[in-house]
C-alpha cells in the first residue's frame, strides 16, 4: 500500500488534488459574487459546484495516466523516468498551489478585514407572508377558455385579499405584465417586492377541470408547496377548489385565519357558471378605466345579476360601473346616486361582511359629502378587505380632502405596493406628492407612469395639469389632448382642452373644440359656450345662457362654476345665489377653515360677494382664512394660488397689494388668461398704468405660448 501512495506522490496525484480543490474553492467564491450581480439563477451556484464534484476524479486519472515535461504532455508509459521531468512537473504544481493559495489568502484578508470590517447596512426584509399570483396558463385547447382560466385567478386573488393572515397580495394589475414576461421567479418576487410566488395552469375539457398550482419562494425558486385539482366542472367544485388554494397558501405561510375568514371562504359566491364568466368580463373591462371600458362593465355586471340575483360581487361590480359613469362618461354626479345605492344595498343584503361593498359605499357618501360616515366606511372596508388597493386609493382622496396629507401618503403608498403598475394609484401618488409641494417629483412619476402606461388617459391629463400651473400652456394642452383622444367621452379631458383654448385666447379653435364636444356630450358642451361668448366680450348673451342653464337646474359642483360666471359678469347678486344655493355654510357665522384646496375658491367667491354687499367682519374673516391657509398650501403644481391674492386684494380695493400680487404670479407663471384681469372684479384696476403694464406682459407670454404650441403640437409628446 505504501508503494502504491509513494507512486502517487511520484506522479503528481496529490499536488494536482490539492491545486484542483484549491482553485475550485475560488472559483465557487467567485460565483457567489457575480450571480446577484449579473442576477443569473439561483441554481448557477448549485450547477457549478456539481460541475466541479464530478470533474474532480477525472483531474486525478487524469494525473495519474499524463505527466508535465518540457516538452508538454506526454502519456506518463511514454516518459523516461530516469529524466528530471518529475522534478519538473512538481515544481510548477508547487507553484500553481502557492499561487492559488496566496489568492485565497488575499480573498480572505479582504472579505474579513476589508469588504466586511462592518456589517452591511440591512436590506429592507419582504414580508415573509408576501404573495403574488402570476396569471395562469391556459392548458386547453380552445384559446375562448382564457377568460374561463382569468377568471379563476382573479377569483383567488379576491379571496387572498380578504386574509389578514397575509401581509401583502400583489393585484391583478401588476401581477398580469408578467404573463409572457420570460422572468426567472427570483426576479419578479423582487421587482414586487414578495416573498412568494403562486403560479399554475387550467385546464378545462368537457364538463371536467384539472387546475395544478406551485407555490413557490420566490428568493430560492423551490417549491413551498404543490397540488392538482381534477374534479367535475360545477360551481360548486370551482369555488370549493379556490378556497382549498388559499387555505393551503396561509398554512404553508405560516398563517392563520380568523374565524369571520374562515366562514367567508366556505361562501359560495354565486350558483352560476355564466353569470361568474360575466363577472370576469367586468371585471376586466371596469379595470380599463375609459368610458368604453365603463360601458361594457356596466352590461356583464347586469347580465351577471340577471343570471344570479344573490352575486353580492356582481353588484358591487355594477355599483361601482355605476358611480364611474360621471368621471369617465360626463354624467351628472347625482344621476348616478340612486343606481349606485340600490346595487350596494343588494351587495350587503347578501354578504354584509363584503369590504367591496364598504368601500364603493364609502366613496358614494364621500361624493355626496357625507365625510363622517365615509370614513367610518372606508376604515371597515380595509379592515374586511386589508390587501385592497382600491379601497385605499378612495380613501387616500377623503384624507386629502381634510388636509390629512401624511395620511394620504400613507395609504396611497401602501396601495401602490398592492398594485406597483396600476396606473389609477400612480395618477393619486403624482397627486399626492404635488400636495406634499414636490413639483419635480410629481412630474417625474407622472412621466414615468405614462411611459409604462401609455394607454391610460388620467396620467396625460394630471401630467397636462402639472405643466399649465407652471405656465407651459402650449404644452399643457398637447397633453390634454393626447388624454380626450384616449378617452373622448370625460367631460374632464374634453373640458379642458377647450379651457385651454381659451386661456391662450384662441376662441376660434375653442369654438370648434365646443362643436366636436358637442357630438359627445352636447349638454356639458352647452356649459361651456358661456365661457365663450365671455371672452368674445359678448357678455349679455353669455349671461343669458347662464340663465337658461340655472333654470333647467345644475348640480352642487356646477353652481359655484355658475357663480363665477356671474361674479366675473358684473352681476354679483346672482353670484351670490348660486354660492348660498350650493354653500351656506359661507354665510352664517360659524367657524371655517379652508382644509383642501378646492375650498379655496369657493370661499373667495363667497367672501367677495360678501364684501360687494358691505357685510365686511364676514367678508374679511373669510379672506384671512383664505391668506393664511395658502400661505400652508404648496404653491407649485396643480394647486398654486398665486391668482386668489390678487382678487382678493382686487375686491378690497387695495390696488398696491394687488399688484404687488399679479406680479408675484406673473414671476412664478402662474396667471390667468390676460383678458380675465380686465373683467368686473378687477374694474377699478384698469386705470393703474403698472396693472396695464403687466396685463400686456402676460398677454405677449400667452402670445408665446400659443406660437409653441403651433410649432410643436405634432411632435411626440416623449
Amino acid at each position: 500500500m505504501s508503494g502504491f501512495f509513494e507512486e502517487l506522490k511520484r506522479r503528481n496525484v496529490v499536488k494536482v488534488g490539492i491545486a484542483y480543490l484549491v482553485a475550485a474553492w475560488l472559483l465557487l467564491q467567485i460565483t457567489d459574487v457575480l450571480v446577484p450581480v449579473l442576477t443569473l439563477p439561483s441554481w448557477t451556484a448549485r450547477f457549478i459546484f456539481l460541475l466541479l464534484l464530478v470533474g474532480f476524479v477525472p483531474a486525478l486519472i487524469f494525473a495519474w495516466a499524463y505527466e508535465l515535461t518540457p516538452s508538454g504532455l506526454q502519456r506518463e508509459s511514454d516518459v523516461d523516468q530516469s529524466a528530471s521531468s518529475g522534478n519538473f512537473a512538481g515544481r510548477k504544481l508547487n507553484y500553481a498551489i502557492i499561487t492559488l493559495l496566496s489568492l485565497a489568502i488575499v480573498y480572505l484578508a479582504l472579505n474579513n478585514y476589508v469588504f466586511n470590517k462592518e456589517p452591511p447596512p440591512p436590506v429592507a426584509a419582504q414580508p415573509d407572508k408576501s404573495i403574488a399570483v402570476l396569471p395562469f396558463r391556459n392548458r386547453s385547447d380552445n384559446d375562448a377558455d382564457v377568460h374561463f382560466v382569468d377568471g379563476i385567478h382573479d377569483d383567488i386573488l379576491t379571496q387572498l385579499t380578504k386574509l389578514s393572515a397575509l401581509d401583502k397580495v400583489i393585484s391583478r394589475t401588476s401581477s398580469e405584465r408578467y404573463r409572457e414576461s420570460g422572468q426567472s421567479i427570483p426576479q419578479i418576487g423582487k421587482e414586487l417586492g414578495v416573498a412568494t410566488i403562486l403560479e399554475g395552469g387550467v385546464q378545462r375539457a368537457g364538463n371536467r377541470v384539472r387546475i395544478n398550482i406551485q407555490l413557490i419562494d420566490a428568493s430560492t425558486d423551490e417549491h413551498l408547496w404543490a397540488n392538482t385539482y381534477d374534479r367535475e366542472l360545477t360551481v360548486d367544485n370551482l369555488f370549493a377548489i379556490q378556497s382549498e388554494i388559499a387555505r393551503e397558501i396561509v398554512t404553508s405561510l405560516h398563517g392563520v385565519l380568523t374565524d369571520a375568514e374562515a366562514e367567508q371562504l366556505e361562501k359560495l359566491p354565486t350558483t352560476s357558471l355564466e353569470a361568474h364568466a360575466e363577472y370576469a368580463f367586468g371585471r376586466r373591462e371596469l379595470a380599463k378605466r375609459t368610458g368604453e371600458g365603463i360601458d361594457r362593465a356596466q352590461d356583464h355586471f347586469q347580465k351577471a345579476v340577471e343570471l344570479d340575483p344573490n352575486y353580492a360581487l356582481a353588484w358591487v361590480g355594477l355599483a361601482q360601473s355605476r358611480m364611474l359613469r360621471y368621471g369617465y362618461l360626463g354624467e351628472p354626479l347625482e344621476s348616478t346616486w340612486a343606481g349606485t345605492q340600490s346595487a350596494i344595498d343588494q351587495a350587503l343584503s347578501i354578504d354584509p361582511l363584503l369590504g367591496e361593498a364598504y368601500a364603493t359605499l364609502a366613496f358614494l357618501r364621500h361624493g355626496q359629502e357625507q365625510f363622517a360616515e365615509a370614513e367610518e366606511l372606508f376604515v371597515k372596508a380595509i379592515e374586511l378587505s386589508p390587501n385592497d388597493p382600491l379601497a385605499r386609493l378612495w380613501y387616500t382622496t377623503l384624507l386629502l380632502r381634510e388636509g390629512r396629507t401624511a395620511e394620504a401618503e400613507t395609504q396611497i403608498r401602501r396601495a401602490v405596493e398592492l398594485d406597483p403598475a396600476a396606473p389609477v394609484l400612480r395618477e393619486r401618488h403624482v397627486y399626492v406628492l404635488l400636495t406634499l409641494d414636490r413639483p419635480e417629483d410629481g412630474k417625474a412619476a407622472a412621466l414615468a407612469g405614462v411611459k409604462r402606461n401609455p394607454e391610460f388617459p388620467g396620467l396625460y391629463a394630471l401630467m397636462s395639469d402639472i405643466l399649465r400651473a407652471d405656465g407651459k400652456h402650449g404644452d399643457a394642452l398637447r397633453w390634454a389632448e393626447a388624454a380626450a383622444r384616449l378617452n373622448p367621452t370625460s367631460e374632464r379631458n374634453r373640458g379642458a382642452v377647450c379651457g385651454l383654448y381659451l386661456e391662450l385666447e384662441d376662441l376660434e379653435e375653442m369654438e370648434r373644440c365646443i362643436e366636436a364636444y358637442a357630438e359627445v356630450s352636447p349638454e356639458a358642451a352647452a356649459k361651456m359656450r358661456p365661457w365663450l361668448l365671455a371672452a368674445r366680450g359678448e357678455n349679455e348673451e353669455a349671461l343669458a345662457l347662464v340663465d337658461d342653464m340655472v333654470e333647467d337646474g345644475l348640480s352642487v359642483f356646477e353652481k359655484p362654476l355658475a357663480a363665477q360666471l356671474y361674479f366675473f359678469g358684473g352681476e354679483p347678486e346672482a353670484a351670490r345665489a348660486m354660492i348660498e344655493d350650493s354653500h351656506p355654510q359661507f354665510f352664517g357665522d360659524e367657524a371655517w377653515n379652508p382644509s383642501h384646496p378646492h375650498d379655496v375658491y369657493n370661499g373667495v367667491m363667497a367672501a367677495s360677494v360678501l364684501y360687494r354687499d358691505r357685510e365686511l367682519e364676514r367678508a374679511n374673516y373669510l379672506f384671512e382664512q383664505i391668506l393664511t391657509a395658502i400661505r400652508a398650501f404648496p404653491r407649485s403644481g396643480t394647486s398654486g394660488f398665486h391668482d386668489v391674492d390678487v382678487l382678493i386684494h382686487a375686491v378690497r380695493g387695495d390696488k398696491d397689494k394687488a399688484i404687488v400680487a399679479l406680479r408675484a404670479a406673473v414671476e412664478a407663471d402662474a396667471t390667468f388668461a390676460p383678458g380675465k384681469y380686465g373683467a368686473a372684479p378687477f374694474a377699478d384696476m384698469l386705470d393703474e398704468p403698472e396693472w396695464l403694464a403687466l396685463i400686456d406682459e402676460i398677454s405677449t407670454e400667452f402670445k408665446r405660448e400659443r406660437e409653441w404650441y403651433e410649432a410643436h403640437k405634432d411632435e411626440p409628446l416623449f
